[in-house]
């Protein structure tokens, strides 16, 4: 079976995060050549905007359309699309734009909910808003236009380890009843209605003592162990991303390697539902 590795560079650096290089710190540190060995196929694709302004929303919103794009593609092939993006607003309104939002669950893996709007951030982050933005609650005259975005329903959507939340962000989670789940079973069993799931993990989702993988990394958060063993137990998977990783961090080789014994974990679930 095949897996489409989708390798998305937005060159915005918010507060000097360098996480936009995350896909080529995952390329370089093995990531093809575990799958292969796992037992896959691997193609490959990269998308790099050149224009000016790249680095602006504009540019950000259309890569998410380009991404949409390579997700869409790989699902009519057959093949599992997996995005590596810093960005996860990028990746989240690209994944869900390929995928198709009525129909798509999403499980959210990170510390932060992303659910605020520019109404409610009090730092204008866009990351912050990443979630808000898939589910159709910020920034939709771009994300529709410009990535053909149509967004999941905020009552598909499940936090897993989300610890860092705002105000405005617990509001939108009451509002909509958005769930949080602490094991794969919660998240399938909130998944039942929906024909496939994004799986969103932000490396920062984990307990910032086992890895520190950019400087949002929070206290509290699930161990590599626990946090496998959820991924290995998912169902319906229909995109993976992996965002969040700043590959100047510390512990950036680290969490390289770990993305990429995550991302094994959900590829191996993925076929053993699909064979």
């Amino acid at each position: 079976m095949t897996i489409a590795l989708i390798y998305a560079y937005w060159p915005n650096q918010p507060f000097d995060v360098n996480w936009c290089d995350l896909p080529w710190a995952m390329r370089n540190a093995g990531l093809p050549k575990a799958l292969n060995e796992a037992g896959f196929e691997v193609v490959e694709s990269f998308l790099r905007p050149e224009d000016p302004g790249a680095e602006e929303l504009r540019g950000g919103f259309t890569l998410a359309g380009e991404i949409g794009e390579e997700v869409d593609k790989a699902r009519e092939a057959g093949e599992l699309p997996i995005i590596l993006c810093g960005s996860c607003a990028v990746a989240a309104t690209g994944a869900v734009a390929g995928l198709g939002g009525d129909e798509t669950g999403i499980a959210w893996f990170d510390a932060h909910p992303d659910l605020n709007t520019p109404e409610t951030s009090s730092s204008g982050l866009f990351e912050g808003m990443a979630l808000a933005v898939a589910t159709g609650l910020a920034w939709q005259g771009m994300a529709r236009k410009l990535s053909r975005l149509r967004p999941a329903n905020p009552q598909n959507v499940v936090l897993f380890g989300a610890r860092d939340i705002d105000a405005g962000e617990q509001a939108l989670i009451t509002d909509h009843n958005i769930q949080l789940a602490a094991n794969a079973a919660e998240i399938n069993l909130a998944m039942e209605n929906v024909s496939q799931v994004y799986v969103h993990l932000d490396m920062d989702v984990h307990d910032e003592l086992a890895v520190r993988a950019n400087a949002f990394a929070a206290p509290g958060g699930p161990s590599v162990e626990t946090l496998r063993q959820t991924l290995g137990g998912l169902s319906n998977i229909g995109a993976l991303a992996i965002t969040g990783l700043d590959p100047t961090s510390a512990d950036a080789g680290k969490a390289c390697l770990i993305a990429i014994d995550h991302i094994t974990a959900v590829a191996l679930e993925w076929k053993a539902k699909m064979s």
